[in-house]
């Protein structure tokens, strides 16, 4: 049965009139207040044109935020896919428990990223962290905590994110690895091909759209990195872990400079919004060809 355009209508509207009131009106007047002097504590405000985006622009803390999430999203990405592809081929062949262990890969990422970053600064904190507790029953001594120090912080972020995020693309990964024939592993066996020429011949062009995918997909998060850091660093120490969705929270919901803080994070938004655009292009050549 062919459903008729009112038909059509009809059934999507509900999902239409969720999304518009939740997601499209917010984000439409959040927009609007970017172009004003407007914030939740005064009763008066005045049309400012493009002067917060350009007061954004130009502020080094947004600099130094762009150019730390840009090195965070570089670094981790390709870790999270390559630790996560890597893992996926070793539990592509069928064995006894390979469901249990996909599930076990789910669990860093279940745990929500709030928890997660209360969890590494237990470990990592100077003094009260466990790290401490260990060197200090050992006779050692005080260790200095890496995400107190300028040149630790962000790598340690860094280390934190892929260990959270590399066994989600592991369960992702495996069940397409796993679909591959069981006769082009044996056909690349028996062209002589190494470990290395089975992975390159076979598991990533059966994994490529998908990681592709994966990729997009962890780039647009990681754009928006804010929970894990805020928790664990706070964006400190100084600006070394600054992100620009915590230069976002900071200007609007601590010094109250809600034009500013919304700015910053249409600004994001336009980043997420152009790795889409560089994905649906991508996505696009690909079927064309």
């Amino acid at each position: 049965m062919k459903l008729t355009r009112c038909d059509q209508l009809f059934l999507f509207a509900p999902l239409a009139i969720l999304l518009g009131g939740w997601l499209v009106v917010p984000a439409l007047l959040g927009l609007g207040a970017t172009l004003t002097t407007y914030s939740p504590l005064t009763t008066t405000f005045k049309f400012a044109g493009w002067a917060n985006y350009s007061a954004v622009i130009h502020d080094p803390e947004f600099g130094e935020a762009v150019r730390n999430v840009v090195l965070f999203t570089v670094i981790a990405v390709p870790l999270e896919l390559a630790i996560g592809f890597g893992i996926a081929y070793l539990l592509r062949p069928p064995f006894r428990g390979r469901s249990w262990w996909r599930a076990l890969m789910l669990l860093p990422w279940l745990v929500s990223p709030i928890a997660s970053g209360v969890m590494w600064h237990f470990l990592f904190g100077s003094a009260t962290g466990v790290i401490d507790f260990v060197f200090g029953w050992f006779g050692g001594n005080q260790a200095a905590s890496p995400i107190g120090d300028l040149r630790l912080a962000l790598p340690t972020l860094i280390a934190v994110e892929v260990w959270r995020v590399a066994p989600f693309v592991t369960f992702l990964l495996v069940p397409g690895l796993a679909a591959v024939p069981e006769e082009r592993w044996e056909q690349a066996t028996l062209a002589g091909a190494s470990t290395f020429g089975r992975i390159t011949r076979v598991a990533l062009p059966a994994a490529k759209p998908l990681l592709l995918t994966v990729g997009m997909l962890l780039t647009g998060l990681s754009l928006g990195a804010f929970d894990t850091i805020l928790i664990l660093t706070g964006g400190g120490p100084g600006t070394a872990t600054l992100t620009p969705a915590l230069y976002s929270y900071e200007r609007a919901f601590e010094t109250n400079d809600w034009p500013i803080g919304a700015a910053s994070a249409w600004l994001i938004a336009a980043g997420v919004i152009g790795v889409g655009a560089v994905y649906l292009r991508l996505s696009t050549r690909r079927s064309a060809s």
